[in-house]
């Protein structure tokens, strides 16, 4: 019976996160009300407050569904101090890219993230995460030209912050671009030109 029980939880909580998931990509999230998602995702608004705190909690808890992937390529990045650092990056950036344009479910959470999401108050905790998140990707993007700097293979005069920063940067604009306008872009065959594009400029010649 507590396994049925801890099943039924479960099965609860991804209802909620799945109706969250539609209602911000379809209304944004500050029009958004737990109410709504309550009667989307067909429980109480007790079972909502059972598994979140609030909407930032809920809305950090759907982030996290989509982060993991991204978490575990930084991590594979960042451990991998052997092979050569700009082929790491590009491969790291390449996946990423496809996976955005092969899942349904990033493409969502990440338009929720980059156009559905107004920096309010009340999804400060949520937002204060996210930045974290973001100068983590860059501290473990900087270690990795900092590695190709020591091989000579960063360009003179750019600093592995500064290379981190911009392949950030470009990066986060390819992505918020696509989000809205996906049939320019066949992102998951134009990916490995985007990146080589922008490594380019950062290796030495």
């Amino acid at each position: 019976m507590a396994r049925r029980t801890k099943a039924e939880a479960e099965s609860t909580r991804a209802a909620i996160l799945d109706a969250a998931e539609v209602l911000f990509y379809q209304q944004g999230v500050s029009r958004t009300t737990l109410e709504k998602i309550a009667v989307a995702a067909n429980v109480t608004r007790g079972a909502i407050y059972w598994h979140f705190q609030n909407k930032a909690d809920l809305f950090n808890a759907m982030l996290e569904r989509v982060r993991l992937p991204f978490q575990h390529l930084l991590d594979a990045l960042d451990n991998n101090t052997t092979d050569e650092p700009f082929e790491q990056i590009r491969q790291l950036y390449i996946n990423g890219l496809q996976l955005i344009a092969s899942s349904a479910q990033h493409h969502r959470v990440l338009t929720i993230v980059f156009h559905r999401c107004e920096y309010i108050d009340e999804l400060n905790p949520a937002v204060n995460q996210q930045d974290q998140l973001d100068e983590q990707a860059v501290a473990v993007l900087q270690r990795a030209f900092e590695r190709a700097q020591q091989a000579g293979s960063l360009r003179e005069g750019v600093s592995p912050r500064l290379a981190a920063m911009s392949m950030h940067m470009y990066v986060g604009g390819i992505i918020s671009h696509f989000l809205l306008k996906p049939q320019q872009c066949d992102l998951r065959q134009h990916a490995p030109v985007l990146i080589d594009t922008m490594l380019q400029g950062l290796k030495q010649p």
